[in-house]
C-alpha cells in the first residue's frame, strides 16, 4: 500500500492515475495496490462449490429459530430450525445483517457498557444499529472508467469536506462532510454514498434487496452522480445516465462500528462483521485457526471484551460507519 499525505501531493498522485481528476481538499490518500472488487453472487457461488468439494453439506432456505442452552454454562446443545432440531458440538454464527436476531437467540446482551481509554464509561449502549446502504449505477461504457494506462481502476472511496454541487442543476447539495465510493461494473459504473441511519430495529429481507423499498430516491441519485462529477471530469453530466433500480440494503453495525470475532458461548463462535462482511472474506482462515485452539493476533483486537476493557479502536470522522 502507498500512503500519500498533503493536499497537493494527493492531488498530483490522483492526477497521475486519472488525468481528469478534479477533487481538491483531500489531504490523505491510501492506495491499496492489492485491493479490488468481485461480483458477489458469482464469488459466493464459487466458494460454495469449493466447500462442497471438501465434503461440506450446505443446507439453504432453512431458518434458525433458536438455540437450546445448557443451564450450567450456557453451552449450545441444539440448534432449533423450522425443519427440526440439530444437536451440535460447535456453532459458528456468521450471518451478516441478521446478527441481531441470532444474538438475541443466544441470550446475549442487547445493551453494553462501553469504557473509553480514559476510563469514562458509557452505560447501556445499544449493541446493534441498522444503516441503509444506498447504491446506484450510471449506464455508461465501462471503458471510460479506466486509469491513465488503460487498466481497471481500484475501488475509489472519497471522504470530502469540500462543498458538493449538483451535477444536474448546479445547486449546492451540502457543505457538510460527505462521501461516495465507486468502481467499474460490467455495464457501467456503480457505487454508493453516505448511508442513512435506520435505528436499532429493522426488518431485514430474507434474500436481499429485491423490493421497491430498496429503490433509492432522486436525492441519492443527485448526490452520488454529483460526487462522481466532483471527482472526475469524465463524469460531468453523468446524472442523465443514472439507472434506477433496487440496490443497496441494510447493514447491522456494532456499538463501535467495528466487527466482533469471539466465542460468545463456550462452543459458539460469533463473526459479527459490522457490514464489513464480503470485504473481509479472508478472515475465515484466522477464524479456523482459533477454532482449532490457536491464538490469532489478527482477531484478538476484535474480541467482545474490548468494550468493557476500554481497548477500543480509533474512531473515524468518515461519513461511512465502517471506516
Amino acid at each position: 500500500a502507498s500512503l500519500i499525505r498533503g493536499e497537493e501531493d494527493v492531488f498530483n498522485y490522483m492526477r497521475e492515475m486519472f488525468p481528469d481528476w478534479k477533487a481538491r481538499g483531500l489531504s490523505v490518500c491510501l492506495h491499496e495496490h492489492q485491493g479490488g472488487f468481485a461480483f458477489n453472487k458469482a464469488s459466493i457461488g464459487g466458494l460454495a462449490e469449493k466447500a462442497r468439494a471438501e465434503g461440506v453439506r450446505i443446507q439453504t432456505g432453512v431458518e434458525v429459530t433458536g438455540f437450546d442452552l445448557r443451564d450450567a454454562d450456557r453451552t449450545v446443545e441444539t440448534v432449533q430450525t423450522e425443519q427440526g432440531n440439530i444437536p451440535v458440538d460447535n456453532v459458528i454464527v456468521a450471518v451478516g445483517p441478521w446478527i441481531k436476531t441470532l444474538w438475541g437467540q443466544l441470550e446475549l446482551p442487547q445493551q453494553v457498557d462501553v469504557r473509553e481509554p480514559d476510563g469514562t464509561v458509557h452505560a447501556n449502549q445499544e449493541m446493534w444499529t441498522y444503516w441503509l446502504v444506498r447504491e446506484g449505477e450510471v449506464d455508461v461504457d465501462p471503458s471510460i472508467h479506466v486509469t491513465a494506462d488503460g487498466e481497471t481502476p481500484p475501488v475509489l472511496h472519497v471522504d470530502s469536506t469540500e462543498p458538493l454541487y449538483s451535477d444536474h442543476d448546479g445547486r449546492q447539495i451540502t457543505e457538510d462532510h460527505w462521501g461516495i465510493y465507486f468502481m467499474q461494473d460490467r455495464e457501467g459504473v456503480q457505487g454508493g454514498a453516505t448511508p442513512v441511519r435506520i435505528g436499532h430495529d429493522a426488518q431485514v429481507d430474507p434474500y436481499g434487496p429485491e423490493s421497491e423499498r430498496y429503490t433509492v430516491g432522486d436525492d441519492f441519485a443527485d448526490y452520488w452522480t454529483s460526487g462522481l462529477a466532483h471527482c472526475l471530469g469524465r463524469f460531468e453530466g453523468a446524472s442523465q445516465y443514472y439507472k434506477q433500480g433496487p440496490r443497496g440494503g441494510l447493514g447491522c453495525f456494532t456499538v463501535d462500528n467495528f466487527p466482533v470475532f469471539d466465542f460468545m458461548r463456550p462452543n459458539a463462535y460469533v463473526v459479527a462483521d459490522s457490514n464489513h462482511g464480503y470485504k473481509m472474506i479472508g478472515v475465515g482462515k484466522e477464524v479456523a485457526q482459533v477454532l482449532m485452539g490457536d491464538h490469532s493476533e489478527v482477531l484478538y483486537p476484535f474480541r467482545f471484551s474490548r468494550f468493557a476493557e476500554g481497548d477500543l479502536h480509533p474512531s473515524s470522522s468518515s461519513p461511512f460507519p465502517w471506516s
